[in-house]
């Protein structure tokens, strides 16, 4: 049998496709992903919110009681992620490619907004921001370590990054996508995705596993979104803790996929 040396590079986990990806295949992807969130019907505001909960359960309450003067949302469209944290920010600005996934304000506070460019380099000084937000961004990014990078350089000494990434394949992407997927879409794994954040000099403070695909089954159940409150987020921690053992970036067969296939890091930039 010929040996699937794609598989054993990429779906293994051991390597991350897309991350070392030349100048045009990265401007080809981020062409495609450009919109493409917005093409699968989220072009509004989600009202109310869907993740609030988990964020604030795994990444907000982890954060130091402290005023942040300038914050950075890396793909967070309309802004609602800051909610339950706008009351500590001051100024707010996003990083956002879609020209429709966009507001003036956020319940009333000032959105600014910025266009990335398809290298991942950021056009902010070094330093210019306290906190960034980035959460089930990356994944839609060719070169997640060149972004995680800069995410680190435009992070002041002591200031906080809050993630959230799916670690799981996300299915095998030579194959037509899912309904509810984008084009390009995968998820990173885990020991890639971290090892992401330390180099851009980022001490991780906090990095959990998370939604297991039985919080969403038992969401359907009870016709609830477990992930808007923080008491469904708990739920959904112990099922990920309980099923941890289970992790695997690829899951070929149904009870390889009872896992949880998202992580969540909260991380701090090491002083110069």
């Amino acid at each position: 049998m010929k040996r699937d040396t794609y598989a054993d590079r990429f779906l293994s986990g051991q390597e991350l496709w897309g991350d070392d990806f030349t100048d045009e295949q990265i401007q080809e992807w981020f062409a495609d992903e450009r919109e493409a969130y917005a093409d699968l019907g989220s072009a509004e505001p989600r009202t109310p919110y869907g993740y609030n909960g988990i964020n604030s359960f795994l990444g907000f309450r982890t954060l130091p009681r402290r005023r942040f003067s300038h914050a950075l949302g890396v793909g967070s469209s309309f802004g609602e992620e800051f909610l339950p944290i706008l009351h500590a920010v001051d100024r707010i600005t996003i990083l956002e490619p879609s020209d429709r996934l966009r507001s003036t304000n956020l319940q009333g506070f000032p959105l600014e907004y910025v266009k990335p460019v398809p290298s991942g380099e950021m056009p902010f000084e070094a330093g210019a921001f306290d906190l960034v937000l980035c959460l089930g961004v990356l994944h839609h990014v060719p070169n997640v370590s060149r972004v995680v990078g800069e995410i680190g350089r435009v992070l002041a000494p002591g200031g906080w990054v809050v993630l959230r990434e799916p670690v799981v394949s996300m299915g095998d992407w030579r194959s037509p996508r899912k309904p509810g997927l984008t084009l390009r879409e995968r998820g990173i794994p885990r020991h890639i995705f971290e090892t992401a954040v330390d180099q851009a000099g980022l001490s991780i403070r906090s990095s959990v596993f998370c939604m297991s695909p039985m919080t969403s089954r038992i969401g359907r159940a009870v016709r609830r979104n477990l992930y808007a409150t923080q008491t469904g987020a708990f739920v959904d921690r112990t099922l990920a803790v309980t099923t941890a053992w289970n992790y695997r970036y690829h899951a070929t067969r149904a009870w390889q996929k009872i896992r949880p296939t998202n992580v969540f890091i909260t991380a701090e930039r090491r002083g110069d």
